[in-house]
Parts: C-alpha cells; structure tokens; sequence
C-alpha cells in the first residue's frame, strides 16, 4: 500500500493523509495513513500528492519520428497526400516501429500517461509483425494500451484483417493491460462498403471500433460534396457506429447536428488542442461535446509531450473559444485526462484510486504556492505540476518510473537509437529548416 500526504482519488474527491491498500495490482481499501504505519511494504509518500495517472486517448507513436520536419502549410486532406503518407507513414519499417514506440513509451511515462491509444500507420512495413512489435515494447515498459493499425483503402483490406488477428491474441492472455480495435481512417480514404465492412467486423467481435474524423474542415467539406450530408450524418446512415462501442478521433470541426448524433449513439471522442493548433486543423467544440452527452478523451497525436501542458491547453482554448471561465473548469479538464479517457475507452478500472481499479498512480512532489485543501488541490496540480514533479509511476502497483527514468527500458540507448533514427530517416528529404 501507500501513505500519502495528499490523496487524489479523482478529479472531486481528495483526502489529506490518506492512502490505500494493494493486492493483486487493485486498490482493496482506502484508509487513513494511521491504520498503515509500521505495515510491512508500505511506501511512504506523506510528503507528496499521489493522483491517477493520464490516458492518452489518441497517439501515433511513429510520428515522433517527425522531429524536426517541417510540414507544409496545408489543411488535413492534401496535407496527408502531400506529405504524410508518402514522406512518413510508407516509409516505417518494424525497426522505426520499434525505436518510435519505445521513444514515445519514456515520453508517456515520464509525463504521467500510463495508458495509450495508438493508431499504427505503417503500410509496407511487414505484415503480421507491426502491432506485435509495438505490444513487445509496452509490455516491456510496463504500461497499458489500446492497439491498432489504420485501415483505409489507398493500400488494401489487409489491416482490418491484422487488427482482427491481434486482438484475439490479445483476448488470450486474460487481461485487458493491451487491446486491440478495429481502426478505419476517414469518409475520404475508405468507400461506405468499406466502412460498413469494418463496423461489422467490431461487432461480430463486440470490439470498439475507432476512426479519424473532421481534423479540420476537409472531410465535412468532401462528405457534403460527394455524398450530401455531414460525416457524422453519414455514419448514421450507413449504421457504423451501431453497436454501442466506437470512438473518434480529432473532431475539431464539428456541427451541432453532428455532436447530437453521437451523443445519442454514445459514440466517444479524443481531443487533440495542442496537435490541432499545429495542424490547422481548429480547436474542437469540447464544451458542447459534453453538453450533448459525449464522453471525452485527451490525446497528444504525435507520440510525446508534456502531457499536463496538453490538459492546461485543453481547458484554456476552450476558455477562449467560448469567452468563459466556466467553458471548461480544471476539474473537467483533469477528469478528461483521467477517468473520462480511460471509460471512453472501455476501461472501467483505470483513471481513478478507488477500490476496485488498477493501482495506477502518480507520486507528486507536494510543495504548493497555497494552502492545500479538499477543495483546491486537483486544481494545483493541474495548473501548476509538471513532469519534473514525478517522482514515480505506478501501474497495477509496480513502479514502472522514478525520477524521470524508465525501470524496465534503457533510457540511454533508447534515446541514443532514436536520435540515430531520426538522422537517418529525414537524410536527403527536403522538410528540413
């Protein structure tokens, strides 16, 4: 178990010198730290906030090998044809695979994220071996995930295939640490048949499937041109999102008939603040997301960065789209990059530190500017914590990171390797500054 100083079971609710019991990697008891004193195996974080870790809803891994590139300025869809597909995606191999996801793991744990969902898009990498690759590093590194390859038709029907064959193999081993899903990419890459193709297949499987949709105008745009309708309404119609379990991916553009079909079909979404602003791609309407019912997630997109920055992005450009404070409070905010993300992704043990979930947890240094309270500590650590403030991570009650340094994976090579990598991929190639 755990004596901490502040404890932070979720975004409201925190008790001061609380901590609790662990067996079997789930938390049995909250209690006071007096009825832990002196217990054999007992950490004792008095002097420090613990809180969940963070869900990192939407990722692509492989993309921190685009440090350094500079991107053309273009909206979503050329974008992709330009120079995402062609420059980065059909250009991995299982050993850029490799060296991004194992990057992009240190990335995760030292900024508090414990659990992904990453969307592989390696088209001529080799087949069979691209979502093993990623799971072998993972399992490794201790953390959780949410696997899978985009499927879409500008190279074939094979991924749908491989994502269907990993998740079983995932199924066998009894726990859901890593899963698998159904993935499509958009209305603009895949036929409805497609589509439709792949929806049945989640839910043959009772299987969530996910999607990229609306980063930024185009697809709403191309949707309405070639098929008279909005996107959302289009999945309606085909009946894609029938089934009860789906997410979605980026959403920044979105109009209100859009945000009311799927809150009523309970569809979930993935908001990317930061990546979206890089990206042209808008900054998505999360305060009406919620009003309609959605359940909402925080994604970075690129496989790294500080993800408390990305959750203080998330809160604040919702604040200035909507001309409100109360657009999005920081409670919201931490609840999104907790629980929310965790149960949007069909996760309903992870994302809180209560009894019966994953002993998934964070150790913050507790030094504050104010006062610490009951009322005001989630808040400090949203607006003011960062990842120099973790001292360790926890995942099913086993340190996986402390001080800034993986405990499973070697920090140094990895680095080493993936600075190599990133040398070699971009040599020659013209998106250099």
């Amino acid at each position: 178990g755990i004596m901490a100083g502040w404890l932070i079971m979720s975004a409201t609710e925190a008790k001061k010198d609380y901590g609790f019991v662990v067996e079997n990697g789930k938390i049995v008891e909250i209690v006071p730290n007096e009825k832990l004193l002196g217990k054999e195996g007992v950490i004792d974080a008095r002097d420090s906030i613990v809180c969940p870790t963070f869900t990192n809803t939407h990722t692509h891994f492989y993309e921190t090998l685009a440090h350094g590139a500079t991107e053309p300025n273009l909206s979503l869809k050329p974008l992709l044809e330009d120079f995402w597909w062609p420059v980065v995606e059909n250009r991995q191999t299982l050993e850029t695979i490799r060296i991004s996801t194992e990057y992009s793991a240190l990335e995760s744990m030292t900024s508090g994220v414990t659990l992904c969902n990453d969307i592989l898009e390696a088209p001529f990498a080799e087949r069979g071996k691209r979502l093993l690759t990623e799971e072998a590093v993972i399992r490794k590194a201790g953390m959780k995930a949410v696997l899978s390859l985009e499927s879409n038709e500008r190279i074939g029907y094979e991924n749908l295939e491989e994502n269907k064959n990993f998740i079983l193999k995932m199924r066998e081993t009894g726990n859901s640490d890593i899963r698998g899903t159904i993935c499509t990419h958009t209305t603009f890459s895949c036929s409805t048949p497609f589509l439709m193709k792949a929806a049945g297949m989640a839910r043959d499987m009772d299987e969530y499937i996910q999607i990229h949709m609306n980063e930024g105008p185009d697809e709403d745009k191309c949707c309405v041109d070639k098929y008279g309708m909005t996107t959302a309404e289009l999945y309606k119609k085909i009946g894609f999102w029938e089934g009860g379990k789906a997410w979605a991916n980026q959403c920044s553009c979105m109009e209100p008939v859009e945000l009311n079909i799927m809150g009523q079909m309970g569809v979930g979404i993935s908001t990317q603040p930061r990546s979206n602003a890089l990206c042209n791609a808008g900054i998505a309407p999360v305060a009406d997301m919620l009003k309609n019912g959605i359940k909402v997630g925080l994604g970075t997109d690129n496989g790294e960065g500080n993800f408390y920055e990305n959750m203080r992005y998330l809160v604040l450009m919702q604040m200035g789209k909507n001309y409100s404070k109360h657009a999005l409070t920081p409670l919201q905010g931490f609840q999104i990059a907790t629980e929310g993300g965790a149960f949007g992704l069909g996760y309903t043990d992870v994302g809180c530190l209560k009894e019966g979930y994953s002993a998934d947890f964070q150790i913050l240094t507790g030094n504050a500017a104010i006062q610490l309270t009951e009322k005001n500590v989630v808040a400090e650590v949203f607006w003011r914590k960062d990842p120099k403030d973790i001292k360790k991570v926890y995942v099913n009650g086993n340190l996986i990171c402390q001080d800034g340094h993986s405990v499973n994976l070697d920090d140094e090579r990895i680095r080493k390797d993936f600075s190599e990598c990133v040398r070699e991929f971009w040599k020659g190639q013209p998106y250099q500054d």
